[in-house]
């Protein structure tokens, strides 16, 4: 979406040059039988009129009170709890080797600081290997993992092997001593399981041995849910581009928004603290510029805290925006941006407060949307845009003069200056339209202290064509335009853009033929 003069000159242009030779019969003389005045006709426009090219991340929205407020959204950005889940299953060894019959060891390496009160199974087979060449004869093995239950049974293996007993790679992994552990339950004991075996011999005296090697043996662990601290843990987000195309075709002068935002949408199911880590929040201008948006919510300490659930399966929501009290928005808004770059990331457990418990579940994510909000509220001094379209003359011969008269009834808080430029196919510029150079085509509605429109102003404007001028013209292929757009009193005084303000045009030609 842009500002258009296009619009407007496109009407001019329509207007000004659409009359043909067969519509002078139409003409009501005004003096004898060579000179003739045309009504051309008349065109409204309406301040949304003045907006354009919409696509599925640009809309207009309208307050109770009429305001215009344009606003660019952004993709929506999600990150989802694989990454965690991923560190998390890798850090749970292969094989974790019993250095006694009685065994205490943390489930997982990663993250460091990681403190798991409750986690269930996703998808997993745990089982027992051994090696035993000190003992001939039959051995009775019992093992158990107290802190792995299933519907409040621990998990048990129980069998009976001959020894001695290795393998290639110094043990074996028993038959039926492994188990899909998907849905069990793993509650580790202050963050430690424990791991105990009785090997039993059967020479007749029951008596206890060591073995060589008993090991705990995890194969495509993955977990679906973790509760407890969850560890400092970074979730790096994509970057994004929001592209403005309000300032698409800006030439020149300034522009100042009264109240501008820049919205942050986040849906979080992670139910840990969270805060962003905010790398790039950047304006790009039309000028090749890159201004930083600054904030306390900006830095690599500060941010902003996600709301966060406090049951599985819920999602909180919430919005944060940027607004001229806590941020240098008003002024990187007010620089003619063109698009806003941006990377967001969030961090769990930023404050590392172990105390506070929460939760993962393998479905958490975020999703974060950026939202760069517009209000039609405030001042405009020389805003230059230029346009161009093709045309073409014909139909007008034997013309003597010809004067065009410009009426525009206008209750839209804006000064319009505008001159447009005749180009021939070599892209030379033949003449211009008004001789006098830039010129005021529609004058601003008057405005009070708060910047409503209290009355409709008229402008009225004389475009005058000699036959040599007119003739001349005749070359052209295509029409530049430039328009310079100011709010009321030459652009020093904010004022509101509201929803039904408009302009009305209309034209005449005055002809004189031979």
């Amino acid at each position: 979406m842009r500002l258009t003069s296009f619009y407007l000159f496109a009407v001019l242009a329509m207007l000004m040059f659409g009359c043909r030779a067969d519509e002078l019969t139409k003409a009501e003389i005004v003096s004898g039988e060579a000179e003739f005045a045309i009504p051309l006709g008349k065109a409204t426009t309406t301040i949304e009129d003045l907006l354009e090219n919409f696509d599925d991340f640009t809309f207009i929205e309208i307050t109770p009170d009429k305001m215009i407020h344009v606003k660019y959204r952004g993709d929506v950005l999600s990150q989802h709890a694989d990454e965690f889940l991923s560190v998390t299953r890798d850090s749970v060894p292969p094989i974790i080797p019993l250095i006694d019959t009685t065994f205490i060891t943390v489930p997982f390496s990663s993250p460091d600081v990681l403190e798991v009160d409750k986690a269930v199974y996703k998808t997993g087979v745990v089982g027992i290997a051994v090696s035993s060449t000190s003992y001939t004869g039959p051995v009775k093995l019992h093992v158990s993992l107290p802190q792995v239950s299933n519907n409040g049974v621990p998990l048990t293996w129980e069998t009976t092997f001959d020894s001695p007993l290795t393998g290639p790679l110094g043990a074996v992994q028993l038959p039926g001593m492994s188990t899909d552990v998907s849905g069990y339950l793993l509650v580790p004991d202050n963050g430690v399981i424990t791991i105990a075996y009785d090997a039993i011999t059967e020479n007749g005296m029951g008596d206890t041995i060591t073995l060589d090697l008993v090991a705990l043996v995890n194969t495509n662990i993955f977990f679906s849910y973790f509760e407890g601290y969850l560890g400092d843990v970074k979730h790096r987000g994509d970057r994004d581009t929001i592209y403005i195309d309000f300032f698409e075709s800006w030439t020149q002068g300034d522009v100042y928004f009264e109240d501008p935002k820049i919205t942050i949408f986040i849906e979080n199911s992670f139910g840990v603290p969270t805060r962003s880590v905010i790398e790039v929040f950047d304006i790009l201008t039309a000028d090749g510029q890159r201004i930083p948006l600054q904030s306390d919510f900006i830095d690599t300490v500060n941010g902003i805290d996600f709301a966060y659930p406090t049951v599985p399966g819920e999602v909180a929501t919430m919005v944060f925006d940027f607004t001229r009290e806590n941020s240098n928005i008003v002024e990187v808004l007010g620089s003619r941006p063109i698009a806003l770059d941006y990377k967001v990331d969030a961090r769990m457990n930023p404050d590392t407060i172990v105390d506070l418990r929460g939760f993962v579940t393998d479905s958490s994510y975020y999703n974060i949307q950026v939202e760069v909000d517009l209000p039609l509220h405030g001042r405009v001094s020389g805003f230059g845009i230029t346009d161009e379209f093709q045309i073409e003359f014909d139909g007008y011969d034997e013309v003597l003069e010809a004067e065009f008269k410009l009426v525009a009834d206008n209750d839209i808080p804006l000064d319009i200056d505008g001159q447009a430029y005749f180009i021939d196919s070599s892209g030379v510029i033949l003449d211009s339209l008004f001789d006098s150079g830039t010129t005021r085509i529609v004058s601003s509605a008057p405005v009070d202290f708060e910047g409503n429109v209290i009355d409709r102003t008229t402008q009225i404007t004389y475009a005058t064509f000699s036959d040599e001028r007119f003739e001349n013209i005749r070359k052209a292929a295509m029409i530049s335009l430039e328009a310079f757009f100011s709010t009321f009193n030459e652009g020093q005084q904010s004022v509101k853009a509201l929803k039904g303000q408009e302009t009305e045009i209309r034209m005449g030609l005055k002809l004189l033929t031979e």
